[in-house]
């Protein structure tokens, strides 16, 4: 009997350790389930599925550097004189050829040191006829001056601006720089925003409801009767369309596998560049500001049949732990790409499932509620995180505010405004931006984001010293040093969206990049600022504080962990372990 007994709990124990065994090989492999970057390992990681999203996606990104650049046209201030009754046959001379310069002005109008028709005053003499406005002794008095109550706009430039439509003149011009500011007011809340947004509801939703109200509003401020409505929707313009650019980045970078992430950021960013520059061409044909505004916005409508064509981010899915559509997802990406699966990779234990309410016992999806993960607020409570924050912050600051004021600057080659923007923008785009995205995929690759980021700034910032330390004659030495500075800040650009991208967990990805875009803002407010301080007293000292900013955060953002070659973090764990 004690034989027996003995053989029996052996083969007890046995089978016990056996099924052990199966049930600890299966917990590793259900450890693994859903996780995105093994997933990728057997789908592809630029496969037909993720290909045909980054290249859709890339139809929306050309339309927010248009948006962004529209204002250079549709707010330019023409030149204006003041409408002299009895002389000026028509207020509007709208539908006639231009006569902002006619031979009696100088009978009608007091003229400025510069030769030039004063814009806000007039002599103080009532006009009959045209024939009295044009004899050749006619009665003036410069004591007898008088302010303006209507204007006359040189329309060989603009057919029409704001300036026109609001008559934004003399002492109301500062109106016209206010409108440029609640823009980027706009941008600076809507990056703080609407990140957050896209992380809680989802990038397709969430671009899919923006992009409606980006086309809704761009279009609405051709229609604006008022200054004040047109400020209004120039406010919310911002914070849509840096919402626009933000949500569908990160959407786009999260579908692709870790080896193209950056190729895939650094192309959003030369699509951006693109839709600039072709501004600046359509903006030539298209004189009228109302007409303009039209052309840009009224394709964007467009855009909203993305939401049937484009996937959600299987990523976000899995972050938030909604597996049944990630699954579904999954397995049409595979069967796209041509590809298997394994199960275990799209399987969940029931122990699992149960903490997030919604599989079975065998992986598939149940009832239940979903739980919503982990947000913002999470990354907050992370000491490692809220550092990388920081440093984030003033990168964002001194990128944005040296790639703004470099191209301000670079507006200055050319006395004729069309001919200036497209040499801003041809000298911008084909040598030096383009270029630095097209580098910059490779530098980032073979060196690493931080290698990329902090070098990038410091020699924007040595070429920044050096333009604001040479003489100023010869000019060529300030304009290549600038240009070099912008090619290298441009690098920055590029590289700091995707590198935001990795520091930060999926469940808060876009709310970062937004946060940190934000701050970005800042540095745009102040771009234009500083280049104007240059100007009034002293041409290098924009350059110097250029130099001074990006040198100092470029030496601490030597602090940033490296993310080349590293899967993105989808937690907070995770985020903080990419320290060691």
């Amino acid at each position: 009997m004690g034989m027996a007994e003995h053989s029996s709990t052996s083969s007890i124990c046995d089978e016990d350790d056996s099924t052990k065994s199966q049930q600890n090989d299966l917990k590793t492999q259900q450890g693994e389930s859903f996780n995105y970057d093994d997933i990728l390992e057997h789908v592809g990681q630029l496969g037909q599925y993720q290909l045909r999203t980054f290249l859709w996606l890339c139809v929306p990104a050309f339309f927010p550097g248009m948006v962004v650049m529209s204002y250079t046209f549709t707010g330019a201030v023409p030149d204006y004189r003041c409408f002299v009754e009895g002389c000026d046959a028509d207020y509007s001379v709208s539908s006639e050829s231009n006569h902002f310069f006619t031979p009696w002005l100088n009978n009608t109008i007091p003229w400025k040191e510069d030769n030039t028709p004063d814009q806000c005053n007039r002599y103080n003499y009532t006009w009959t006829n045209l024939e009295e406005c044009q004899q050749p002794n006619a009665p003036t008095d410069p004591t007898m001056i008088v302010g303006c109550d209507h204007w006359i706009y040189d329309t060989s430039l603009f057919q029409s601006t704001i300036v026109t439509e609001f008559d934004l003149t003399c002492e109301n011009e500062w109106k016209e720089t206010l409108a440029s500011s609640v823009y980027m007011f706009g941008m600076l809340i809507g990056a703080a925003t609407l990140g957050n947004i896209a992380d809680r509801i989802g990038r397709k939703l969430a671009f899919s409801v923006n992009v409606v109200l980006l086309a809704t509003l761009t279009t609405g401020l051709a229609f604006s009767p008022n200054f004040i409505t047109f400020c209004v929707l120039r406010f919310l313009c911002g914070v849509t369309a840096i919402g626009h650019f933000l949500i569908l980045f990160v959407w786009g970078v999260e579908a692709v596998g870790k080896k193209y992430r950056v190729m895939c950021g650094f192309i959003y960013q030369c699509v951006f560049t693109v839709g600039c520059a072709v501004l600046g061409l359509v903006a030539f044909y298209i004189r009228d500001w109302k007409n303009l505004q039209l052309v840009i916005s009224v394709p964007m409508f467009a855009l909203v049949s993305l939401y049937w064509v484009v996937p959600e981010s299987i990523r976000w899915l899995i972050a938030k732990k909604r597996y049944s559509e990630a699954r579904l997802l999954i397995l049409q990406a595979a069967k796209m790409n041509k590809k298997n699966v394994p199960d275990h990779l799209i399987f969940v234990e029931k122990e699992k499932s149960d903490d997030t309410g919604g599989r079975d016992h065998e992986g598939e999806p149940v009832s239940g509620s979903v739980s919503k993960g982990e947000s913002i607020q999470d990354v907050f409570h992370s000491k490692v995180l809220l550092k990388r924050f920081a440093i984030m912050f003033l990168a964002w600051i001194a990128a944005v505010m040296g790639y703004y004021g470099i191209t301000f600057a670079a507006t200055n080659l050319s006395d004729d405004f069309f001919l200036n923007y497209e040499r801003a923008m041809q000298v911008s785009n084909l040598a030096v931006e383009i270029p630095a995205y097209i580098s910059g995929i490779f530098l980032v690759d073979k060196l690493g984001r931080r290698p990329t980021l902090s070098g990038g700034l410091i020699a924007s910032g040595v070429a920044c010293l050096i333009t604001g330390l040479v003489p100023e004659d010869p000019p060529a030495i300030r304009i290549t040093f600038s240009m070099l500075g912008k090619l290298f800040i441009s690098c920055v650009m590029a590289t700091v969206y995707s590198y935001t991208s990795d520091l930060f967990p999926t469940s808060a990805r876009s709310a970062a990049v937004g946060l940190c875009s934000t701050f970005g803002r800042v540095g745009g407010i102040l771009a234009p600022i500083i280049a104007t301080a240059g100007r009034k007293i002293d041409p290098a000292l924009p350059f110097i504080v250029f130099a001074g900013v990006n040198l100092s955060v470029g030496l601490l953002c030597l602090l940033l962990p490296e993310t080349n070659k590293t899967t993105l973090p989808d937690t907070v764990e995770e985020a903080e372990e990419m320290e060691k």
